[in-house]
C-alpha cells in the first residue's frame, strides 16, 4: 500500500448530515463524500465522475483533524410550493478554524502520482463543505510506503463501523487542561456510494463510520497505516 497526506486548514467548514434540514448539523470531520468530492475538485473530475474513479482505482482514505468550536449560522430562504413562494428559515453548523490532515492511500503508486499532482495544481477550488469553505493546502507530502500496524489508540480522526460498543477512555486527566472540551465517540450512518441520473442521485448503500475526538482505546484492535507520521484507519 502506497500513500500520501496533504494537511491544510480552513476558518470555516460544514459537513452536513443528510437527514438534517431546518436545523443542518455537521459532522465533525469530513465524510468518504466529502473526502472523494474535494480529491475530484484537485484532478479536474465531476463529484460522478469522482466516485467511478475511487470505486475502480480502490482509492483510500484517512483524516485527522481539530477544531476550535462550532458557529450557527441563520439562514432565511424562500420555497416555492404550489405556485406559492413561502418564507422559511433553517439554521446550518460550522466548525470555526479546522485544522487537517487528509491521507490518500491506493497499491497503485501511478495513480498517487496523478492525484498528488492535482492537490499541486489544483484544476478547481478546493472546499471543505459550502463552496465559501475553501481549504488552504499548507502541505503535500510525498508518495511512501504506508506501513500497516494494529492500533488500539485513536483521537481526532474517523473508524469504519460502530467502535462504541467495547472501548474505554484514554484521557490523561492528570494533565488535561481544564479548558479541553472532552468528546465521546459518535456513530452516524452515512452515504458512501450514489446511483446518478443526470443532475438527480440517490443513495445506493450506507455504512456506519465512528467519528472519534476525545482519546479512546479500544479493547479489539483495529488495522491501520502509518503514513509519514501519522496513523490512519484508512475508509
Amino acid at each position: 500500500m502506497f500513500g500520501f497526506i496533504v494537511r491544510g486548514f480552513a476558518s470555516t467548514a460544514s459537513f452536513r448530515i443528510p437527514e438534517s434540514h431546518t436545523f443542518q448539523q455537521t459532522l465533525p470531520l469530513p465524510p468518504v463524500t466529502t473526502l472523494t468530492g474535494l480529491m475530484g475538485a484537485a484532478i479536474g473530475l465531476s463529484f460522478e465522475e469522482a466516485m467511478s474513479f475511487r470505486e475502480q482505482k480502490s482509492i483510500l482514505f484517512g483524516v485527522v483533524g481539530s477544531n476550535k468550536g462550532e458557529v450557527r449560522d441563520l439562514w432565511k430562504y424562500n420555497k416555492i410550493k404550489s405556485n406559492e413562494s413561502l418564507k422559511d428559515v433553517l439554521i446550518r453548523e460550522f466548525l470555526v478554524d479546522l485544522s487537517i490532515t487528509i491521507a490518500i492511500a491506493s497499491r497503485e503508486k501511478t495513480v498517487l502520482s496523478m492525484i498528488r499532482e492535482g492537490f499541486c495544481y489544483p484544476k478547481y477550488a478546493l472546499t471543505l463543505g459550502n463552496s465559501d469553505d475553501l481549504f488552504k493546502i499548507k502541505q503535500i507530502g510525498f508518495i511512501v510506503n504506508a506501513e500497516e500496524e494494529q492500533c488500539t489508540t485513536f483521537e481526532n480522526t474517523v473508524l469504519v463501523g460502530d467502535q462504541t460498543i467495547d472501548y474505554e477512555s484514554a484521557i490523561d486527566l492528570k494533565n488535561t487542561p481544564i479548558t479541553y472540551r472532552v468528546k465521546a465517540p459518535q456513530v452516524f450512518l452515512l452515504p458512501i456510494s450514489f446511483k446518478f441520473n443526470g443532475k438527480e442521485r440517490r443513495v445506493s448503500k450506507r455504512q456506519q463510520f465512528t467519528f472519534i475526538g476525545s482519546p479512546i482505546k479500544l479493547k479489539r484492535p483495529l488495522s491501520a497505516y502509518k503514513i509519514e507520521d501519522l496513523i490512519f484507519s484508512l475508509l
